[in-house]
């Protein structure tokens, strides 16, 4: 398809489903979910363990071949965290895996199958201790993380960082920082003078997100009918 055929009414009715999917059978795994969440198939969404706490208006969009997972492992005496900031979009396939702790600033961004962890989960010697050593990790405000990037224990990222696709951070990043590679090295720096747009611009208040894409979903789908979204199903030609 190269369009969605839908009716407007058909997408809210769905969204309204997938709203409700989310409240009832996903929300009370977190310890906070904030106001004006949108979870994209919240069924593919994994979030396992406690201490987990996400502000407003995160966004995630998760699909059967690509989970997003949101994991805490907490043996009783060792209780870790996965904190999470406003206006953050989440793509399909990121994994958020701590033991101890991982914090997310406002507004970050994870394009598809990156990973994020404060363990190595395994020791070289000891591969069956169940409470492995982890070592916090911390995302500053505004963070882009690439496609299948993966960011170990221990490492700091600062202010409006960007990782590249593919590339493997052990070490700590500085605000502004592009990385890239494996290991991750400094390949440019942004200009700090340069007013940066944020992901909290577009929809950090409550209802913004909501707001703007209901707005985006009706322009799109305007004109759009019931009889021309069946049609494209059972007779779909050229140019659906």
């Amino acid at each position: 398809m190269r369009r969605d055929h839908r009716p407007y009414w058909m997408h809210a009715a769905w969204e309204k489903f997938e709203n409700a999917w989310a409240r009832h059978f996903l929300s009370p795994h977190f310890d906070r979910l904030g106001p004006s969440s949108k979870l994209t198939q919240p069924w593919h969404i994994d979030v396992f363990g406690p201490n987990i706490s996400v502000g407003t208006s995160l966004h995630i969009v998760a699909t059967p071949d690509q989970k997003v997972r949101l994991t805490v492992w907490s043996p009783s005496d060792h209780a870790g965290r996965v904190d999470i900031g406003d206006a953050v979009f989440i793509a399909p396939g990121t994994r958020i895996l701590a033991t101890k702790s991982i914090r997310i600033g406002h507004a970050c961004l994870f394009a598809a199958n990156s990973t994020i962890t404060d363990s190595d989960w395994h020791g070289l010697y000891n591969r069956i201790d169940p409470a492995p050593e982890g070592r916090p990790v911390t995302l500053g405000d505004n963070v882009w993380i690439g496609d299948g990037a993966f960011v170990g224990k221990g490492v700091t990222i600062g202010d409006n960082a960007v990782v590249g696709a593919r590339s493997v951070v052990t070490h700590d990043v500085p605000a502004n920082a592009v990385v890239a590679g494996t290991p991750a090295r400094v390949i440019k720096m942004l200009d700090a003078d340069t007013l940066m747009q944020t992901r909290l611009d577009l929809v950090g208040e409550v209802h913004n997100i909501t707001r703007f894409m209901d707005d985006g979903y009706r322009k799109s789908l305007a004109g759009n009918s019931l009889l021309g979204w069946l049609r494209s199903r059972l007779f779909p030609r050229r140019g659906d």
